[in-house]
């Protein structure tokens, strides 16, 4: 039969096991991470790579929203005033069905983007041009550059009624 103390032991030795074993899987967690990126969760947390860093500036990916109307008028918007509020990050949410022309083209899109568009002027939407870029933010001094245009997605409104 076990002694008392022994009995008290074994949590400590319990924890003390489990503290070992994350220490010696310390090592092969670096080497799976290097060889075939890292497996999620791990170590280590995430590193908010979509926000690289350039010299002096961060560097990210935004969308240019902008509506024509009949008689060839445009208006620009941002993303969060066609998006309904969410707790999701815009961006993110605008990139599911504006990312490729592809998802853009699906009628419930264009139907839901019809809608939503409606609200935000008394005229009539013909199209709605979501140009993707490449924006560099100074650390700086906050000022933004666009770095590059990635792609462009135009959606015709009125298709698809």
């Amino acid at each position: 039969m076990p002694t008392p103390t022994a009995r008290a032991d074994a949590p400590i030795k319990a924890v003390r096991l489990v503290f070992a074993l994350a220490v010696l899987a310390l090592p092969a967690q670096v080497a799976i991470r290097h060889v075939a990126s890292e497996p999620y969760p791990g170590l280590y947390q995430p590193s908010f790579g979509g926000v690289p860093l350039a010299g002096r500036e961060a560097v990210t990916t935004e969308a240019e929203v902008t509506l024509e109307f009949a008689g060839g008028a445009t208006r620009a918007v941002g993303v969060e005033e066609v998006l309904p509020p969410t707790r999701v990050l815009p961006r993110f949410v605008f990139t599911r069905g504006f990312g490729t022309q592809e998802r853009a083209d699906d009628p419930r899109t264009v139907a839901w983007l019809r809608e939503r568009v409606a609200a935000l002027d008394e005229r009539t939407a013909t199209a709605v041009d979501v140009r993707w870029q490449r924006v560099g933010y100074s650390l700086d001094d906050g000022s933004r550059r666009v770095v590059e245009e990635t792609s462009h997605v135009r959606v015709d409104l009125g298709a698809a009624r």
